[in-house]
């Protein structure tokens, strides 16, 4: 069942960055203009909001067992209905309902921290989530290599039935699941502001998570704008098989999850932290070889899932009646640092560049060590508040 949360999370949120590969091919298909295209992946991530924000929530209301199936459906359908279309508004409705569906990933981390036990249940979420950033980073690579193949339109279809497919085994794995209470739903919205309101210590620690999420959004966004200045000129493909390096620093964050189980999530943060201000630090001696920049996609990705996946797995196990609500505001969080990460780094990068931009991300992962001592980890959070 952990195996199939994760690869049915990696490809949820996986669905989210196929399209960015095919931007070329839809230009020369439906000729489509930059400022089109924009849109189509602007629809995505907008649609991918709204369903955080208004559709995950109600993982505390309904059946999980239903909801992560039908959402992994309307995933599908939408991809298929993308893959068919022959018209721009037909594919910008069709990636726009693929955004709010594609949160069943979402659901299923709370889940599997729910089911899992003291003994495991780092292990367990550790498992998941890295299949989760596994389908960022993999999600470019996999579309781009099958739409040269066979098109963008079979692509999709195929991504789309993979989706469908996904459903039937999620919908039969999950077991039976206690009937939740019944609330009403714009309460239900209101409920993890509340709770963090009168916690700030988890707030707190939500924030610090945000800031390895914009580093993230940094350094990727950063290589982009590296390998394809002078003197690389890469192409988009080529740039995107960079994702298989960082796939591998994912994998290794496996071994967080025991870690935490056997009571050392305090060490676990201190140095996922370190690692990953050293491993910035070193990513910025690009310039003198490519090498610097494996050394450091492998060490960050390991302590960014270190840092992310010990925080994610306390604030879902304090707050186990709103686990959905808190992950919907705790991945909200991380989603508006990501996009704010992007843009600091467009708008830095003429006068810092990639040198720059890695040195301030390493300064900035001490300062959130620093601010995680703050906020005062060895103090217990109190789902009541106190």
């Amino acid at each position: 069942m952990l195996n199939l949360f994760a690869v049915a999370s990696g490809v949820a949120v996986g669905n989210l960055y196929l399209i960015q590969p095919l931007l070329g091919e839809l230009t020369k298909d439906l000729h489509t203009t930059t400022a089109q295209n924009g849109w189509l992946v602007t629809a995505v991530q907008l649609g991918y909001a709204t369903g955080i924000m208004l559709v995950l929530p109600l993982g505390d209301l309904v059946d999980r067992r239903k909801m992560a199936p039908i959402m992994l459906a309307l995933a599908g359908l939408s991809l298929v209905a993308a893959g068919l279309a022959s018209s721009y508004l037909w594919l910008l409705l069709a990636l726009g309902v693929l955004g709010i569906s594609t949160i069943s990933g979402q659901l299923l981390v709370p889940l599997t921290n729910e089911l899992s036990d003291e003994t495991s249940r780092g292990r367990n979420s550790a498992k998941v989530v890295s299949g989760m950033i596994l389908g960022i980073l993999l999600a470019r690579t996999a579309s781009g290599a099958l739409t040269d193949l066979i098109g963008w339109h079979l692509s999709l279809v195929i991504f789309g039935a993979i989706n469908i497919v996904l459903m039937v085994l999620i919908r039969s794995a999950i077991p039976t699941l206690p009937a939740r209470p019944k609330q009403n739903y714009f309460a239900l919205l209101s409920g993890a502001p509340k709770l963090l309101f009168r916690n700030p210590r988890a707030y707190g620690l939500m924030l610090v998570s945000a800031v390895s999420l914009f580093i993230f959004s940094v350094v990727w966004t950063g290589i982009t704008f590296l390998f394809t200045s002078a003197p690389y000129h890469w192409s988009s493909a080529q740039i995107g098989l960079w994702g298989l390096v960082g796939a591998a620093g994912a994998l290794g964050a496996r071994v967080v999850g025991p870690l935490l189980d056997k009571g050392y999530a305090r060490a676990v943060t201190i140095g996922a932290w370190l690692i990953a201000a050293v491993s910035l630090a070193i990513g910025s001696f690009a310039s003198s070889g490519i090498a610097f920049v494996v050394i450091m996609l492998i060490a960050m990705d390991f302590g960014s899932q270190g840092i992310n996946v010990n925080n994610q797995t306390r604030l879902l196990t304090t707050f186990a009646e709103a686990r959905s609500r808190i992950n919907a505001t705790y991945v909200t969080t991380n989603f508006i640092a990501a996009a704010i990460g992007s843009a600091v780094t467009s708008t830095l990068w003429p006068t810092l560049g990639w040198q720059g931009l890695m040195w301030l991300c390493a300064g900035l992962a001490l300062v959130a060590l620093g601010s995680w001592f703050a906020v005062g980890y060895s103090s217990s959070l109190r789902s009541d508040g106190k």
